[in-house]
């Protein structure tokens, strides 16, 4: 049932009336949770999430292994290289439970209850009076609004954005906060406004928010900060005085007595460090570094466990993007002609065994990937956009290139060279020259993992052919972050994992408002007023079948443009672990969550 017809105020006596004398009755309901498509799957006194073990030992440390370095324990701010871990300081008003087991809902966290306007126009939260920072003062509304205005004026761009849409924030009274929408109010807003890590107003205020810092951070989050070594660690203690460990939705949650959070520079190191127990987990990316580096007999006696765990969700995709702030990647036929060269076929046989999918999508697996021709929904929200759009975007249906695998791409090559004629680029002593710029097309690939080039290699090789001259540059890590938020590359891989629905993270990502923000997640610097017109759309849509249709009509136009070129596809997660680390038995239908986990050795 649509929740926003169902008019449940009356079962929880929240009938209220707003200004009555002067404003007509609008209706109110509370809630222990919300949902973005009909009601939440677990009721209101549910016992603890089925993926979790409420009987899991609170024992041992998990000893994670990460790549790179870090600067700063300020999670909140655009600036600084941060570590893994830092969310587990911090509680949130609601919980998610839709990227692991619904779609899109939130249940309460801090917040007892949510009684939400029908209309959407606000939701008030109700605060547990039990919650504490971890030292010692008490959660309240005050630190509430003092941590969501601190956000839109100071945040993460994609924080930020999250609360782009509130127009005020009211407090009630010491455990009751309002978040106000107005006319912009919808259920997915009022889903977002519970995504809010609540920060301690006493400490905050006295500090600078907007400038990295490496003091020790206060939250009323499951873990404490214990020990920092700035760019090679960080321990995390499970706080004794939790005051949410016995809530429903943390039950077999959080179950490790410490998480310690080693960095290397290079991932040899690292799993080295596995193999002798230094370290007892690292997930893992990269299929190549899965099956080249974590051999050996602690791997063969079952020591430490090589775990492939599939997934039903949107698919990990990897692409390389292009940066578009470069002259030379203007044309889309440019774009169109260096994806036309690159065989998938080929690569994947040679050097994965064929154990990827080609990315036809950045929503790649999921309900928002664009199919066929494009469906009446579709086209009434294109067709107003259309003196934007290549015309084959409400006409053709959209299909990579592809081979046989054979390594002979002859027909895509002679495609290829027919896209960057036309897009003016003409050959001249063997290298591929802009006819009216003079331009000499050469290519600058960043790589985040020396386990890339040879992918890379091969696509260097064709692109010679074309007359196009390639360098490839390495970094890890620190190195390679700084590069890219520079924007220093013309070419690069990024991961995409696509939340479903789409949440606000998707503006900084694709919108053009972040294209000139260095620190954005706009990594291509895409300026595209119908990219702008449908995220926004799709961001908004609180309907399954709006948000079908705004994503279907997003995937399009973004493929039809070539803004990037897809590589491959993974739905599975790669870790290896000690065998004494545990998981529940049954896995979350969207990928698994380490703070399930636990240690299995005795105290």
């Amino acid at each position: 049932m649509d929740i926003q017809q169902s008019i449940r105020g009356l079962l929880g006596g929240a009938l209220v009336s707003i200004a009555a004398f002067s404003h007509p009755v609008l209706a109110e309901y509370t809630s222990h949770g919300i949902s973005l498509y009909g009601e939440p799957k677990y009721t209101e006194n549910f016992s603890n999430f089925y993926y979790a073990n409420p009987n899991a030992p609170k024992q041992g440390e998990l000893v994670m292994a990460e790549m790179g370095s870090f600067d700063s324990l300020h999670q909140f701010i655009d600036l600084g290289k941060k570590p893994r871990g830092l969310f587990w300081l911090y509680d949130r008003l609601t919980v998610r439970g839709h990227d692991k087991d619904e779609i899109k809902t939130r249940y309460g966290w801090l917040a007892e209850k949510m009684t939400i306007a029908d209309d959407y126009s606000s939701v008030i939260y109700s605060l547990r009076k039990e919650a504490k920072f971890s030292d010692g003062y008490p959660v309240t509304a005050e630190d509430v609004a003092y941590s969501l205005n601190l956000y839109r004026e100071s945040g993460l761009s994609n924080i930020k954005s999250r609360f782009k849409m509130v127009k005020s924030v009211e407090v009630i009274d010491p455990l009751t906060v309002k978040i106000n929408f107005g006319g912009d109010g919808s259920r997915l807003q009022i889903l977002n406004s519970g995504n809010l890590p609540v920060l301690p107003k006493h400490i905050w205020q006295h500090k600078d928010f907007t400038q990295p810092s490496l003091d020790i951070p206060i939250g009323s989050g499951p873990y404490k900060v214990t020990s920092v070594d700035p760019g090679r660690g960080i321990v995390y203690e499970l706080r004794d005085d939790y005051w949410g460990k016995n809530l429903p939705v943390n039950k077999g949650k959080y179950n490790f007595k410490n998480i310690k959070v080693e960095y290397f520079r290079d991932r040899n190191a690292a799993v080295q460090a596995l193999k002798t127990n230094d370290v007892n987990y690292i997930a893992e990316t990269n299929l190549l570094r899965w099956n080249k580096l974590y051999q050996g007999d602690v791997f063969s006696a079952g020591t430490v466990v090589k775990d492939k765990i599939n997934y039903d969700a949107p698919s990990f995709v990897t692409a390389m993007v292009f940066n578009l702030r470069q002259a030379k990647f203007d044309d889309r036929r440019t774009r169109e002609a260096l994806v036309t060269a690159f065989d998938f076929e080929w690569l994947n046989k040679k050097a994965f065994n064929n154990q990827y999918t080609r990315a036809t999508s950045l929503f790649n697996n999921s309900f928002l990937a664009a199919e066929g021709l494009p469906s009446a929904q579709e086209k009434a929200i294109l067709i107003p956009l259309s003196a934007q759009l290549p015309e084959q975007v409400l006409s053709s249906e959209f299909t990579l290139p592809s081979t046989d695998g054979s390594g002979r791409n002859r027909k895509n090559l002679l495609k290829a060279q027919a896209l960057l004629k036309e897009a003016g680029w003409k050959v001249k002593n063997n290298k591929l020259v802009h006819s009216v710029t003079g331009e000499v097309m050469k290519i600058n690939f960043l790589l985040p993992s020396p386990t890339m080039k040879p992918v890379i290699g091969a696509y260097i090789q064709t692109l010679k052919k074309l007359g196009i001259s390639s360098n490839i540059t390495v970094k890890t890590g620190t190195e390679y972050y700084k590069l890219l938020m520079q924007r220093q590359f013309d070419m690069t891989p990024s991961q995409y994992k696509v939340r479903i629905p789409p949440n606000t993270e998707l503006r900084s990502s694709l919108k053009s408002e972040f294209a000139g923000v260095a620190s954005s997640y706009n990594i291509s610097g895409i300026k595209d007023p119908a990219i702008d017109n449908l995220v926004e759309g799709l961001v908004q849509s609180d309907r399954y079948v709006d948000t079908q249709a705004y994503g279907r009509a997003l995937d399009r136009v973004l493929k039809w443009n070539y803004y990037y070129l897809p590589l491959w596809a993974r739905n599975f997660q790669l870790v290896a672990y000690q065998n004494y680390i545990e998981k529940p038995l049954q896995a979350p239908k969207y990928g698994y969550e380490v703070e399930f986990w636990w240690d299995e050795r005795s105290k």
